[in-house]
């Protein structure tokens, strides 16, 4: 069946739910601009591994990547195709799908969006076979793109683009705001039944984040925070549990205040419509926004697992990174989740400009205390990476920072080969104290590893299990 648009996810992640493709999508079919979904990694997750983070293990067989997009570009005949590119390390995959689908089809438009592209959009388009790059939120750029192409009309008219023109490249203006009462639940019928059933699918709540933490493009990207409809995200949940026998495994905006009215009316949203939530369900929030209050309504819809972004105790570093909060906050914060239960997970960054060799130390020491007493159950390091957006990529030199590749297969968080140092704590001495971390959480993570656990969870065997119980 013919479409105007085809839209692909990476194959990197092998058994993630495209989430920011689905949402464009389902707006765009809604728009009435016939839309195909293509999640390249429901068709490599039975002879690829996936690492740690979900990430897939060693390079794609380009010629099996042809032969996929090649069906489905000749099944589906789109004029625009469409690739997401959600974060930095995945770029050189998009590039490589974006190529191929000009080798199929040299008339079709190739669109490229994501964080990445949007902060990199004039070094994007050195690629030749890339056309345009959307800047930002994608829905109501994609249906003017859409309309331009099928309608034959300069793409220079379209806001939010970089596209080349005259023999140079044209940023046009940006595309404001969209209303996101507008997007409605996904579609999830877009995608193949059993993908949906085994795939980890994160809902969201909002775009975007109130804070300014100086290391994230969250803020500049979404550029303020909206929130969706209450009933779009409870819609899903009772789609995904009444029709494909599903759950969300948990809530994937950035930080879900837990003194908003949004994270009220959620909980008593998923207690009123009876949703069934599996016991990995998460969510994430700010240490600084937790109350007794919030806590108390979060055992009660049954979540049992929080993800917080606590990520150094130094309050050097604290400060570096912008993040507004002290020990004693944190502390409380955590206090109130073990009164109640709720595991926490904490995120621990290393090697962000104001560290070094000392305050390393003075970081294992405060974690290996937290954990000693309970008060977080599992935890995560990451190497700090100066991803494109933020001031510490732009002005480097400005923060001491010494960025030695520009590979951007390499600009993973999760590695122990970092892309970039610090003046003042050199490339062994960060690795040093990564291992260190991963060694003191492996001793309280075990196999319960939080992320690890959810790259690998067998949801299907997982349902079949509860269903026979």
């Amino acid at each position: 069946m013919k479409k105007k648009c085809l839209l692909i996810s990476s194959p990197g992640e092998l058994n993630v739910f495209p989430r920011g493709i689905m949402e464009i999508a389902t707006f765009l079919n809604q728009q009435g601009c016939p839309t195909a979904v293509l999640p390249l990694g429901y068709y490599f997750q039975e002879n690829y591994a996936a690492d740690s983070s979900g990430y897939i293990i060693g390079d794609i067989d380009r010629n099996e990547l042809y032969s996929i997009l090649q069906d489905v570009i000749k099944e589906i005949d789109p004029q625009v195709i469409g690739v997401s590119n959600s974060f930095t390390k995945d770029f050189p995959y998009c590039i490589e799908i974006i190529k191929i689908c000009k080798e199929i089809n040299p008339q079709i438009v190739t669109v490229m969006g994501g964080q990445h592209v949007t902060f990199c959009d004039q070094e994007s388009l050195q690629t030749p076979e890339l056309d345009v790059v959307v800047r930002g939120e994608g829905e109501w750029i994609m249906l003017n793109v859409l309309r331009a192409v099928t309608e034959k009309k300069e793409l220079s008219g379209v806001r939010g683009i970089t596209i080349r023109q005259n023999g140079g490249i044209q940023r046009t203006q940006p595309e404001p705001l969209g209303k996101l009462e507008e997007i409605s639940a996904v579609d999830f019928g877009l995608l193949p039944s059993d993908f949906v059933q085994k795939a980890c699918i994160i809902g969201i709540s909002h775009r975007g984040c109130a804070h300014h933490c100086k290391y994230c493009v969250e803020e500049k990207f979404w550029v303020r925070p909206r929130a969706y409809t209450l009933e779009k995200l409870i819609t899903e949940m009772k789609v995904l549990q009444r029709d494909y026998q599903t759950q969300m495994i948990g809530l994937g905006e950035s930080m879900l205040n837990m003194r908003s009215k949004i994270f009220y009316d959620l909980c008593q949203g998923i207690r009123d419509n009876e949703i069934t939530l599996p016991p990995e369900f998460y969510m994430t929030t700010r240490i600084d926004t937790v109350t007794d209050q919030g806590v108390d309504c979060l055992a009660k819809t049954g979540i049992k697992s929080v993800s917080v972004g606590i990520e150094n105790f130094s309050p050097k570093v604290l400060k570096m990174m912008a993040k507004n909060q002290s020990m004693d906050v944190i502390l409380e914060g955590c206090e109130k989740f073990m009164k109640k239960d709720i595991w926490l997970l904490s995120y621990w960054l290393i090697g962000h400009p104001g560290d070094n060799a000392d305050e390393a130390d003075y970081n294992y020491t405060k974690f290996k205390e937290f954990f000693e007493k309970g008060f977080l159950k599992r935890g995560t390091p990451f190497i700090f990476v100066p991803y494109p957006g933020t001031d510490y990529f732009n002005y480097p030199e400005q923060y001491g920072i010494r960025i030695s590749s520009y590979d951007w297969k390499q600009w993973n968080r999760w590695t122990k080969d970092p892309v970039s140092w610090l003046d003042d704590f050199p490339k062994p001495e960060i690795v040093a104290a990564y291992d260190r971390a991963h060694e003191l959480l492996r001793a309280y993570n075990g196999l319960n590893n939080f992320l690890y656990y959810m790259s690998t969870f067998d949801r299907s065997a997982y349902l079949s299990m509860t269903r026979s119980s």
